[in-house]
């Protein structure tokens, strides 16, 4: 059986006896035990923060927040600055994989993280940057992180350097990975950690704010390829055959998109912002705008320091994700934009759709092409639910997921820089990196 096929099958195929029979269930058991508090507070209350030219922690190790100016033809402005996490570690993103009689399973951790509105959801099994799993904080070490990074890791399933939202980080880059160890070995299992299979994932995605931005981004480097033919156009999707030629061609026009677009991002002092403040209180637009970097402080007894505080970015209004599909030539195809953002690491990746995010400024005469899709009548909705970022730097940030599915013989003005692409070709891209970014990816996690 092909490694696609085994995927699949833990997709589809609703084991008899599963590992955690109500994954639901037990998430809610492990959220009634932590006893959280997380508070905003001052950015000037923040213990061992220092604001100055950044807004910076005193061993200059996790994040800084610094300004950048940014000069593009990309969108309707050519110039602006704003504040922007720093982040250059690469952190580890992974889920343990094991065959239960029979059946592919992933390892999730119920974890709390302080931004989420539902503050305990599942992530994947190590989620962690190196000053995190170097214990910079003093803290407890990282459950299983030998089994991605040491002697006992297992075999590789899948292995992917993928960008992180290129409007808020800069240049930031997280390992995707899922290793699979031995059907025969007892792994010990700590108390936050629960065997899901992709199928109770997916349903748990359906219901949103269950599965965090971190556990959607590494599901979406699943592909199912060699897997044998099934109903449904999705799968077919992931499943149609992807040439060559496609591919090149796809990889051309991405190209010629890159060349077209300029983005110079310059690294600047907070204070040589324009239209910000930053003080004490927090980082803000002086008009309300956009979002805001506060501080918060958290006490959690279940996670690797019992109590802390930091930055958060923290945001004006609501985040959008849509994906236009459609039947083309049979194939269902998603419509993806090239997108420029002061943090891409190669100036240009694809988006869904439509993606309004927090730099965004929702005023009708600025809504971004085909942003009417947002009104879409009900019948045509595949998927809608919403979903939490990532609750570790961003404060009660959510985003609507939406797919749309258009007839097949209804006609679209495809604007510049958009183009239909299959999943199957899109899961191609996706394994050379940075191409794809993670509002698109996530989308296609909570597709299936």
């Amino acid at each position: 059986m092909s490694l696609g096929e085994d995927f699949l099958d833990s997709a589809e195929r609703p084991p008899e006896r599963p590992a955690t029979p109500d994954a639901e269930g037990f998430l809610r058991e492990r959220a009634m035990t932590y006893a959280c508090d997380v508070r905003e507070v001052p950015l000037g209350a923040l213990a061992r923060w220092r604001l100055g030219d950044d807004l910076a922690h005193d061993t200059r190790r996790f994040f800084t927040v610094e300004g950048v100016a940014v000069e593009t033809n990309f969108g309707r402005t050519p110039r602006w600055t704003q504040p922007i996490l720093m982040q250059p570690e690469i952190g580890l993103l992974g889920f343990l994989a094991k065959r239960i009689a029979g059946t592919l399973y992933l390892l999730a951790q119920a974890k709390m993280e302080p931004g989420n509105q539902v503050l305990v959801q599942f992530s994947p099994t190590v989620q962690a940057t190196p000053s995190n799993y170097t214990r910079v904080h003093g803290g407890r070490p990282t459950p299983y992180l030998d089994r991605f990074l040491g002697s006992a890791r297992g075999r590789v399933l899948v292995d992917q350097l993928q960008s992180e939202q290129g409007s808020r980080y800069y240049r930031k880059r997280n390992r995707n990975m899922i290793v699979e160890v031995p059907e025969d070995e007892d792994l010990p299992l700590e108390r936050d950690f629960a065997w899901l299979t992709l199928g109770q994932l997916r349903g748990l995605l359906a219901r949103g704010n269950r599965v965090n931005m971190n556990a959607r981004t590494v599901l979406s480097c699943i592909a199912y390829a060699g897997a044998a033919p099934r109903s449904g156009a999705v799968l077919a999707s992931h499943l149609a055959p992807c040439a060559a030629e496609e591919l090149q061609d796809a990889l051309s026009w991405l190209a010629d998109v890159k060349t077209a677009f300029h983005l110079d991002t310059r690294r600047i002092r907070l204070g040589e912002l324009t239209d910000w403040i930053a003080d004490d209180q927090s980082i803000r637009h002086v008009r309300g705008r956009f979002f805001r970097v506060i501080g918060v402080s958290v006490s959690a007894g279940n996670r690797e320091v019992d109590a802390w505080a930091q930055p958060m970015i923290a945001p004006t209004q609501q985040a959008h994700v849509v994906f236009l599909c459609q039947r083309r030539a049979g194939v269902l195809q998603l419509l993806v934009q090239a997108r420029v953002e002061p943090g891409f690491i190669d100036r240009v990746e694809l988006g869904p759709t439509v993606q309004i995010a927090l730099h965004d400024e929702i005023r009708r005469e600025e809504l971004p092409p085909l942003a009417e899709y947002l009104d879409a009548p009900a019948e045509r909705v595949r998927f809608s639910a919403v979903q939490s970022e990532d609750g570790g730097r961003f404060y009660h940030q959510q985003t609507i997921h939406r797919v749309i599915e258009l007839p097949e013989n209804e006609p679209l003005d495809v604007p510049p820089g958009y183009r239909w692409m299959s999943l199957a070709l899109l899961k191609r891209l996706m394994r050379r990196g940075y191409i794809v970014d993670i509002e698109a990816r996530s989308a296609m996690a909570c597709l299936g």
